[in-house]
């Protein structure tokens, strides 16, 4: 009985599945027979849209440089069949218009001589040419172009090399970090020059340096500005250092003619560091300390300052002992 009842409905299934599936293919070939016709339809049919339209701007007043932005691109509000909108969307992308500027008149800004502009109804006809005889623009934007044009002039600007570093203990730096050159001849509109006191090069780091470095080094790039070089050569001068330990008188300094002046000690201990390079050089006569009688109505407890009056480039860290010494004033 089962297998009777169940050969039943499994055929009562089959049978009604065949048809909803065949009516339902039928649907689906009547639908896009509907949507194919409707869409005919809809190409043959007058359409607005836009069309994006690249330009190039050629033959500008080479005696100025255009400072300010203009657009690359123009947008064509056009009216067309549907099948020659669709026709032009499809199509490969646009080759740009090349506009001579020679053709073309730039109206000049009233209120600011370096200022003119170009209104975009006057390229109507070159579009015109590019497009399918079945488009007709209706409105161009934006509907002016705007240009600015400055003077070019050259200046020279000193480089600043733009680095951070570390270096290793016992190591430092000789001299002070230098470019080759040190400034840069520069050209570009004058508005800009004008202001540019200086021309970093590109952010660098070094890590525990202790070796002098040398390396070429790129300018940070400002637009509408050319540079004589694009790169300069950046040193940062890298050497061991010891340290050195010197005995230097004191000197007396505004002293009047009628009286002496000692301080006790008469010497002060100076301890400094310096390069391998430079060790030898190091001399107590290459330091000169003072105290400043003048400076004894402000003196802290009967003591005067002793204060470092010249040393060598060439050491750092100086650090004196003692820092504030006795005094005592005799007649002569």
């Amino acid at each position: 009985m089962k297998p009777v009842l169940y050969t039943r409905l499994s055929g009562y299934y089959k049978r009604i599945r065949q048809r909803l599936d065949r009516n339902f293919f039928i649907f689906l070939f009547f639908l896009f027979l509907s949507g194919l016709f409707w869409l005919l339809n809809e190409l043959n049919k007058e359409s607005i849209s836009d069309i994006t339209y690249p330009v190039r701007y050629n033959n500008l007043d080479s005696r100025k440089i255009l400072v300010n932005e203009v657009p690359n691109s123009l947008i064509l509000k056009v009216q067309a069949p549907g099948y020659t909108l669709l026709k032009s969307k499809l199509s490969p992308r646009l080759i740009p218009i090349n506009l001579d500027m020679r053709s073309y008149l730039l109206r000049q800004n009233e209120m600011l001589s370096s200022d003119y502009f170009l209104l975009t109804k006057d390229l109507h006809g070159r579009f015109t040419r590019r497009l399918a005889s079945d488009i007709k623009i209706l409105e161009i934007q934006p509907d002016t172009i705007f240009f600015q044009f400055d003077s070019v002039i050259y200046k020279k600007v000193p480089v600043v090399a733009d680095i951070s570093y570390s270096l290793l203990r016992q190591f430092m730096l000789r001299d002070e970090i230098r470019t080759t050159p040190d400034s840069m001849g520069m050209t570009g509109p004058g508005k800009i020059l004008d202001t540019l006191q200086y021309i970093n090069t590109v952010h660098e780091s070094y890590q525990e340096l202790n070796n002098t470095v040398q390396q070429e080094i790129k300018l940070v790039r400002i637009p509408k500005i050319t540079y004589d070089q694009k790169e300069v050569l950046m040193t940062i001068p890298v050497e061991q250092f010891t340290e050195a330990n010197l005995r230097i008188p004191i000197e007396t300094v505004h002293v009047p003619d009628s009286i002496i002046l000692k301080t006790f000690p008469n010497q002060v201990s100076l301890t400094c560091i310096a390069g391998l390079s430079d060790y030898e050089k190091l001399s107590a006569h290459l330091f000169r300390v003072e105290v400043n009688f003048e400076s004894i109505d402000f003196s802290l407890g009967d003591k005067l300052k002793v204060n470092i009056v010249s040393s060598p480039e060439f050491v750092q860290s100086i650090r004196i002992y003692p820092i504030y010494v006795d005094f005592i004033i005799e007649n002569k």
